[in-house]
C-alpha cells in the first residue's frame, strides 16, 4: 500500500498559492499528491476561502482528483501532512510599506530582506516560524518543511540553531531563474547545466557552471554575459572572475542605489504599494468563477520561480531523483570559514534522506569578507532573537555591512519599533 501525499501550505491566503497549486498539478504524473491543506489566519480567512475555490477549479479543469481543503486549525492542517509550505507574511503589506519607507526618512535603505528593513522583518516573522515548528515536530515530524517566506537566510539560520528541527530548506527564486537563464544560454535541457551556488541568501556567488562536465564560467564571463537581468554589470564579473547575485549591487554600489532608492521614495514608487494594488487585481480575477488559468498579470507577484523551485524539491525528495536545487541548508562543513552550523546557501542534489550539498571549501578571496561579515550579522541577529532581546538586535544592525552610521541606525531602529510595536509582543520582558 502506497503512502499518501499530502501537501500543507501555510500562508495559503497569498496571492502566491494558485502558482503553488498550478506547480503541483504540472509535477502530478510523479508527485501524485493525494491531498492539500490550505491554512491561514483568521483576519485572512476571505482570502482563503477564494483561493481555495479558485484552486479546487484549477484541479478540476486538468482532471485530477487531489482532495484540497481549507482550515484555521494548524493541527488539522499539519496532520500526516509528507510536505509543508511556509509562506507567511507577519503584519502583511503594512508591515512591509513600514519597512521600506521608514528607513528613508533616516537615509537609509528600506528592503523586506536586507539591511534594517530585513531585519524588522525577521524580528516579526521568526517568533512564529519557531512556533509553526513546534507544531510540525508535533503533528508532522516526519514532513520537510520548505520556506519561501522572507528573508529567508535568517529564517534558516534560526531554525537550524535554535529549533532542533532538520527537516527544514529555506529557497530563493533568483537562483532558479539564473540556472534557467544559464540552461537557455547554452542551449541545454533541464539538468545539463548545473551552477555551483555559494554563500548566503541573497547573496551567493556562482563559482563554476558546468555543462556536461566541462566548467564554462570563465567562457561566459569573458563573452560578457550575465544569468541575471539586473545586478552589477559584467565588468565586474570579468574583474571577480564569477558570478555575482543582483542584490551585490547594495555592497558595491551602495551610494547610487541609496540614492536611486531615496529618489523612488520621493515620488511615492514603494514595492508594497505595488504589490497591494497587484493583489487587489488579482484576488478581483481569483473571485471570478470563470478564471481557471493563471492571470497574465500573475507574473507581476514575480513568485512563478519560488512554486517552481518549492515543489520540484518535493518532487525531487519524494522520488529521489538527486536533482541540483540551490537551497538554503545547514553548512556543516561546505564552506569553509562559516561555523558548521550556520545556514548557507548552496547548489544541493535532492534525495529522500534530504539534500546533499556541493563540496565548496574556502570561499574565493574576493567575496569571502562580504560573506563572513554579513553571517556574522545574521549570527548575532538570531541570537538576539532567540534570546528576545532588541538592544541586541540594535547591535546586530550595527555590525551589518551596510551600516554607517551609529545614529542613524538608533533612531531608524526606535521608529520602527514603534512602528510595529504589536508585532513585536515576543520581545516584551513579562511575555
Amino acid at each position: 500500500m502506497s503512502v499518501k501525499t499530502k501537501i500543507t501550505v501555510i500562508g495559503a491566503g497569498s496571492s502566491y498559492t494558485p502558482e503553488v497549486i498550478g506547480k503541483i498539478i504540472d509535477y502530478q504524473h510523479t508527485l501524485k499528491v493525494d491531498e492539500i491543506s490550505l491554512l491561514d489566519l483568521e483576519d485572512n480567512l476571505d482570502r482563503l476561502k477564494i483561493i481555495h475555490q479558485y484552486s479546487q477549479r484549477m484541479i478540476e479543469a486538468n482532471n485530477e482528483t487531489i482532495r484540497i481543503s481549507y482550515t484555521l486549525d494548524r493541527k488539522e492542517a499539519l496532520e500526516d501532512a509528507t510536505f509543508v509550505l511556509i509562506q507567511i507574511r507577519v503584519g502583511k503589506m503594512e508591515a512591509r510599506i513600514f519597512d521600506e519607507t521608514i528607513p528613508s526618512l533616516y537615509g537609509l535603505l528600506g528592503h523586506e530582506t536586507i539591511g534594517i528593513g530585513g531585519m524588522f522583518n525577521a524580528l516579526r516573522t521568526v517568533p512564529v516560524i519557531y512556533e509553526i515548528i513546534e507544531d510540525v515536530k508535533k503533528y508532522a515530524p516526519k514532513a520537510w518543511v520548505i520556506n519561501v517566506s522572507n528573508p529567508s537566510g535568517i529564517i534558516a539560520e534560526a531554525v537550524y540553531r535554535f529549533s532542533e528541527f532538520d527537516r527544514f530548506i529555506g529557497i530563493s527564486s533568483d537562483p532558479n531563474q539564473a540556472t534557467k537563464t544559464l540552461q537557455q544560454k547554452l542551449n541545454a535541457s533541464p539538468g545539463e547545466v548545473v551552477p555551483y551556488f555559494a554563500g548566503l541568501n541573497d547573496l551567493s556567488f556562482i563559482l563554476k557552471v558546468y555543462h556536461h562536465g566541462k566548467d564554462k564560467l570563465d567562457s561566459l564571463i569573458e563573452e560578457g554575459y550575465s544569468p541575471y537581468k539586473e545586478g552589477m554589470e559584467s565588468l565586474i564579473f570579468k574583474d571577480m572572475r564569477l558570478f555575482s547575485h543582483p542584490n551585490l549591487r547594495y555592497y558595491y554600489h551602495h551610494d547610487e542605489m541609496l540614492k536611486a532608492y531615496l529618489d523612488d521614495m520621493k515620488k511615492g514608487s514603494i514595492r508594497a504599494k505595488e504589490v497591494v494594488s497587484i493583489e487587489q487585481q488579482l484576488f478581483e480575477k481569483f473571485k471570478d468563477e470563470k478564471t481557471i488559468d493563471l492571470p497574465k498579470n500573475m507574473d507581476q507577484r514575480l513568485g512563478r520561480n519560488y512554486a517552481d523551485t518549492a515543489i520540484g524539491i518535493m518532487d525531487a525528495i519524494k522520488n529521489n531523483t538527486k536533482a541540483y536545487h540551490v537551497i538554503n541548508t545547514v553548512n556543516r562543513g561546505h564552506i569553509l570559514g562559516i561555523p558548521d552550523e550556520c545556514a548557507i546557501e548552496i547548489t544541493s542534489r535532492m534525495t529522500n534522506r534530504g539534500p546533499i550539498p556541493v563540496h565548496i571549501g574556502e570561499l574565493p578571496l574576493q567575496v569571502r569578507g562580504i560573506i563572513q561579515h554579513l553571517k556574522a550579522y545574521e549570527e548575532l541577529l538570531c541570537d538576539a532573537i532567540y534570546e528576545r532581546d532588541l538592544d541586541k538586535a540594535l547591535l546586530a544592525i550595527q555590525t551589518h555591512p551596510l551600516s554607517r552610521s551609529f545614529n542613524q541606525n538608533k533612531v531608524t531602529f526606535k521608529k520602527l519599533v514603534e512602528a510595529h510595536e504589536k508585532h513585536l509582543t515576543y520581545y516584551r520582558k513579562d511575555s
